[in-house]
């Protein structure tokens, strides 16, 4: 039986280490994402948290400082906001891109498989054929 040899493996290496990278690429988008949003709600925390503050405030002195904690938990909270938009485009940019990359490895290997069904096929009837001619051989050879 001859060995079955697949002309286009590099391509098909080549395709499975692009799918892993935007795979991975995609988990890590994933993981920043999720800490966003964790810092995100962290940042909501505080906003509620120095309107309190700010409510709670008896002075001058005390108002002010309330004012200034609640104007800076506001930033952050925009920045947070601002910070988790971002990555979620860009997880939809590492989606399609990890999805493309699928779909280029998953056709290398269908049609992998289609040579390699091909193959064996042909390898089949090769034998079935020696063993036809052997049996023709033998039934020649007998008086």
């Amino acid at each position: 039986m001859r060995r079955f040899r697949f002309r286009l493996e590099g391509l098909l290496r080549v395709r499975t280490v692009r799918e892993r990278q935007a795979r991975r690429e995609l988990a890590d988008l994933l993981r920043f994402l999720r800490e966003a949003e964790a810092r995100l709600e962290q940042a909501r925390v505080e906003v509620r948290e120095a309107e309190a503050r700010l409510l709670e405030a008896r002075d001058a002195r005390a108002l002010r400082s309330a004012a200034a904690f609640l104007d800076q938990a506001r930033l952050e909270a925009v920045a947070a906001e601002q910070r988790v938009g971002e990555l979620k485009a860009q997880v939809e940019v590492a989606w399609a891109r990890f999805l493309h990359a699928r779909t280029e490895r998953r056709v290398v290997e269908r049609l992998r498989e289609r040579q390699l069904q091909e193959h064996r096929r042909e390898e089949e009837r090769r034998e079935q054929t020696q063993a036809d001619e052997a049996a023709l051989l033998r039934s020649v050879r007998k008086p």
